[in-house]
């Protein structure tokens, strides 16, 4: 059974189109797309750091510090380390940092938009 908690006001939502939120000890990031919001585990589930600085582009947000791409829908690992620290990764290097294993997708959570504020389901 999922849990709705209250998260902000819409009028009170960040004009960069993007919020960090601690629910219930979770980081939990929320983006705008569109006129809609997604909301996912603030946490690169490959290194654990945070998502909260990476570029989001359409329905897709990539990792800051290694480029994996993620679907803010589904969390689906879209594309698996395009990069390190900037740098991009060769392609022969990153079949190699997989060493067969499948990228792990991103712990998405539902939102719910009800009377001008901003609820996630966790």
């Amino acid at each position: 059974m999922s849990n709705r908690i209250f998260l902000t006001n819409l009028s009170d939502f960040p004009a960069k189109d993007r919020a960090v939120f601690n629910v219930e000890g979770t980081s939990v990031l929320v983006v705008k797309v569109g006129e809609g919001f997604r909301a996912v585990a603030n946490k690169c589930p490959h290194l654990g750091l945070p998502l909260a600085g990476g570029k989001v582009d359409g329905e897709t947000i990539a990792c800051p510090f290694h480029g994996s791409k993620f679907d803010l829908n589904s969390g689906e690992n879209l594309d698996w380390v395009t990069g390190f620290a900037g740098l991009k990764v060769p392609e022969w290097s990153r079949r190699l940092l997989e060493m067969g294993k499948q990228p792990a997708p991103l712990h998405t959570f539902p939102v719910v938009v009800e009377d001008g504020k901003l609820y996630v389901e966790i």
